[in-house]
């Protein structure tokens, strides 16, 4: 079973409407859709925006199920550098907290640097930043990049950012941008990444880029192009000889 989860409905609408036959479940104070798409289980959850509903909605799932991989898809904010445009797609190499440290009057220092991890036991210490799975990384990639070329628009790997309050104007985005070296910015991301490394489940996680991090202007977003083309990744992906067999 692969596990998908976005934020709101309207990031995985494409994938609903194929998701046949499909069961809907409680999980937690969520619905759970459980389906096949493409010869493929999947379970499919809306988290909520942010940390807090992201991190409990993984939760919740991942203890009711067990899937092979968790897969993240919606929207994100391109950073000024990153080369990225609306439309285009964003994949981690790995997430980070970007705002989880201290305010110093030398700048700002995450956990790392301050000398404790964000959780830890003898098993294992967590700290800012989760790498995402290496064989789902090297099997997708090339998936995501045909369906990007063939929509004229392009796939860009690297570091995504998830904070809880957005970058509103150009100067913060290129400050957050230099600080954290990452190419856009979402809301759930990292939280997902740490519950599914408690979990031991491989973790991706693909973003349509939905705007760029200026001046905040809405009537420049293109949120409807972001979630689609990340869908039609992921659906391609799915469809693909390389993508996660069922193991739950």
């Amino acid at each position: 079973m692969i596990a998908i989860v976005a934020a709101v409905p309207s990031e995985t609408a494409l994938l609903r409407r194929s998701l046949s036959p499909c069961e809907v479940r409680r999980c937690g104070h969520r619905e759970l859709f459980l389906g096949v798409l493409y010869g493929r289980k999947i379970a499919l959850l809306h988290s909520g925006i942010g940390k807090t509903n992201a991190a409990s909605a993984v939760t919740a799932l991942l203890e009711t199920l067990r899937p092979g991989a968790m897969m993240v898809i919606g929207s994100g904010g391109a950073y000024p550098g990153s080369s990225l445009e609306i439309g285009d797609l964003a994949l981690a190499t790995e997430e980070m907290f970007a705002d989880e440290g201290v305010a110093t009057p030398d700048g700002f220092r995450d956990f790392s640097d301050l000398g404790f991890p964000l959780l830890s036991d003898e098993n294992f210490q967590l700290q800012s930043r989760f790498s995402a799975d290496r064989q789902l990384l090297n099997d997708a990639r090339p998936v995501f990049e045909q369906v990007a070329a063939a929509a004229g628009k392009k796939l860009v790997a690297g570091t995504l950012v998830t904070v809880s309050t957005c970058s509103g104007s150009e100067q913060s985005g290129r400050e957050m941008a230099l600080r954290t070296g990452g190419l856009c910015e979402n809301m759930e991301g990292a939280a997902i990444a740490q519950v599914c490394s408690l979990y031991g489940v491989p973790f991706l996680e693909l973003r349509g880029i939905s705007n760029r991090m200026e001046n905040r202007d809405l009537a420049g977003w293109d949120l409807p192009a972001a979630a689609a083309i990340a869908q039609q990744a992921v659906s391609a992906f799915l469809r693909a000889p390389s993508a996660p067999r069922d193991t739950a």
